[in-house]
């Protein structure tokens, strides 16, 4: 079960990269996470014993903390571990005088429930944002998909 999390580190990459890797059709770069590591706001979910089981990265601009990058590795998915440490990150952004959490999500994401969950409001969608897989004519082929676009005041959590 979620315990805490930590900054990412470069040593972390591996195993972050496997998941991402695991977890998405479209997985981020190494580079992407080197990016996310440079800007000094990538985080390491973990448990008790140090076990790392999911990470997230940020990217802040004055008062906004936009969510670019969270998951959950698939054997701990469906566990309350994403919303638990959610609500540590939320509260963490919310300590340190953030005023707004944003965040895309693809629209058949599971997670959209989830931060929905978190009082996340929807404000938006992108048409055909991400790339995706989709069956057509018996064959996998490349399609679109749409992003919500979702928010959350942090100044209005207790």
């Amino acid at each position: 079960m979620f315990s805490y999390f930590r900054t990412m580190t470069s040593s972390d990459l591996s195993w972050v990269l496997s998941v991402e890797q695991q977890s998405y059709d479209y997985p981020w770069s190494e580079q992407g996470f080197e990016k996310a590591l440079d800007d000094g706001l990538a985080y390491l979910l973990c448990d008790l014993d140090h076990r790392p089981l999911g990470y997230a990265c940020f990217l802040t601009v004055l008062d906004e903390a936009h969510l670019l990058n969270f998951c959950v590795a698939p054997k701990y998915a469906r566990q309350g571990i994403g919303y638990a440490a959610m609500l540590a990150l939320i509260e963490y952004f919310k300590s340190a005088d953030y005023h707004i959490m944003l965040l895309e999500v693809r629209e058949s994401n599971s997670a959209v429930n989830l931060y929905k969950k978190l009082g996340f409001e929807e404000n938006g969608i992108r048409p055909n944002y991400y790339k995706t897989l989709v069956y057509q004519e018996g064959e996998l082929v490349q399609g679109r998909e749409d992003a919500i676009l979702m928010s959350l005041n942090l100044m209005d959590q207790e």
